[in-house]
């Protein structure tokens, strides 16, 4: 029979830890959520305390001790950083309204977090959401009677956002299809509440170093990983923003990660949920399935789903961000990849990748649907105009992984593979952008004065000299003139007078207004376009 240590709580101040840190901005091409919404902002103010687990002295078990504490909404307990955590046991109960609730066995995760130990990452619960308590008892045991130093007891009180009262209204992101006439579009993102919908404090992502406010993509998405939160199940619709803000609280602060573990949280009543930032539409790397992290992305239910069958709602909210996500990255959900060495089902458990509960065998045993609902929802094949032209360009191997999944644009739709970049539209059919023309695409973007690509990269009538033509102009380059874009009227006379073949040669220079117009600069003259006319001038 083994021998177990308790820890006894001991009272402690609180760590009123300040937040500070702007938002990065991202570039166009990174779409990022909306600026956060600042926890507190109205309202009670958020709070986070830490209170020390020590051992009770000539003892080798001892219950913990109870401590009146602020109200606090959320607990979990952590220690230092260990590989292996199976040992340990821990059980909480807490005081509210004066009446003491029944222990409960909070889940040890086994290390399903960053594979990168990114912050400064330290072992511990899942978080267990209490709603409103004001006292709590805790006990930290091992199965092997060895002791654990520097065991905390995390009380977080998510304070309350101006969003909570309605999420949806702060910010819910919903796709739209742009082109009617494609032979079937990638299927669309559905309704998801970002970051400003739960009021997340962008501030806190550099708790851990500024290192973390700046998200981290991985190359591709391959993979879903189906979790639970582990926690209650009773849960009002309320209580969702605060929960999600008390668990970005926990991650961050107690556990030592950069962000919120999960890229996606669904509720018991059907809602979808920003987590971690970085642009839904990109491959965020979580921290949520340990060195499967890379290539793929974790959806968790909020809840613990061991004993209790997730509702039809929220199975159907997860089917639709699983078949949005892998659908736009051209994924079977009813295949396997390969990640870490390890074969898997493209949509798994967390359980597929080591000795864990999550997410509960009555969610567990959903994947099955889970698997065949996205299928349907995907149209039962992953094929559009973008993904056969890449594969006419020579697929994955010769063009990259697609990194931004496809997407729409204002008139078409686009992905961004590794080395390449595709557009299409049904006016100008599927055409790519690669090199230094796709960097100087970007910049500009779809929808901006250039329109979409209508041909490729081709050797320009200038020896050494590249162009590629778009809806509304082109890019030049040579290496004595650099790169620069010609568009719109003074595109139009250009290419009347021959473009790079007539008397002007290439351009030098990009558009810059003058008095009474814009003018652009050739290697033998210059075109203005006047304001008042419409007309282009050749000087």
């Amino acid at each position: 029979m083994s021998t177990t240590r308790s820890l006894r709580l001991t009272g402690a101040a609180a760590t009123g830890l300040a937040l500070f840190a702007t938002l990065l901005p991202l570039p166009w091409n990174h779409p990022a959520p909306a600026a956060g919404v600042l926890a507190g902002e109205v309202g009670e103010s958020p709070s986070y305390e830490e209170l020390p687990l020590n051992t009770a002295p000539g003892t080798r078990s001892a219950n913990a001790s109870a401590q009146a504490t602020k109200p606090f909404g959320l607990v979990g307990v952590t220690w230092p950083y260990q590989a292996d955590s199976s040992r340990v046991q821990v059980k909480v109960r807490v005081q509210r309204d004066g009446a003491w609730s029944a222990w409960e066995s909070l889940h040890v995760e086994d290390e399903h977090g960053p594979s990168d130990r990114e912050g400064r990452a330290r072992s511990g619960t899942e978080p267990w959401w209490v709603g409103d308590a004001s006292g709590i008892e805790a006990s930290l045991t091992t199965k092997d009677g060895t002791a654990i130093r520097g065991a905390k007891v995390a009380l977080i009180n998510p304070g309350t956002s101006v969003s909570d009262e309605n999420p949806q209204a702060a910010a819910t992101v919903t796709g739209a299809e742009v082109d009617r006439q494609a032979s079937r579009p990638p299927y669309p993102i559905p309704a998801i509440i970002g970051r400003p919908g739960w009021g997340a404090d962008e501030r806190l992502r550099s708790h851990n170093g500024a290192a973390c406010a700046k998200p981290k993509y991985t190359s591709t998405v391959q993979a879903a990983f189906v979790h639970h939160t582990a926690d209650r199940n009773d849960y009002t619709r309320a209580q969702v923003p605060a929960m999600i803000r008390s668990m970005y609280a926990y991650h961050v602060k107690s556990r030592g990660w950069c962000d919120l573990g999960y890229n996606f949280l669904v509720d018991r009543f059907g809602r979808a949920w920003e987590g971690r930032y970085g642009g839904m539409q990109l491959p965020v790397l979580g921290a949520h399935t340990g060195a499967y992290n890379a290539n793929s992305f974790g959806v968790s239910l909020i809840g613990n789903y061991e004993k209790t069958a997730p509702s039809a709602q929220m199975l159907e909210a997860t089917a639709r961000i699983v078949a949005w996500k892998l659908d736009a990255n051209y994924r079977s959900p009813v295949g396997t990849v390969v990640l870490a060495g390890t074969k898997l089902n493209t949509v798994s458990g967390h359980r597929d990748t080591k000795a864990t509960a999550c997410p509960g065998n009555d969610l567990y045993s959903k994947l099955g649907w889970l698997r065949q609902r996205v299928h349907a929802l995907m149209g039962k094949s992953v094929s559009t105009e973008i993904y056969q032209y890449a594969q006419r360009l020579g697929g994955y191997r010769a063009i990259g992984q697609p990194f931004w999944g496809e997407h729409p644009t204002r008139t078409g739709r686009a992905t961004y593979f590794g080395n390449r970049d595709i557009y299409w539209s049904s006016r100008t059919g599927a055409k790519s952008v690669q090199g230094g023309f796709r960097a100087r695409f970007r910049a500009i973007g779809p929808d901006g004065v250039l329109g979409l690509p209508v041909a490729e990269q081709r050797n320009g009538r200038v020896s050494g000299s590249r162009v590629q033509a778009f809806r509304s102009g082109a890019i030049y380059w040579s290496p004595r003139t650099g790169m620069h874009a010609v568009y719109g009227l003074i595109s139009r006379r250009y290419g009347a007078l021959g473009a790079e073949s007539s008397r002007l040669g290439l351009p030098t220079s990009p558009t810059y207004k003058v008095n009474g117009g814009t003018q652009q600069r050739f290697q033998r003259g210059t075109l203005t376009l006047s304001t008042r006319t419409q007309q282009v001038y050749l000087s």
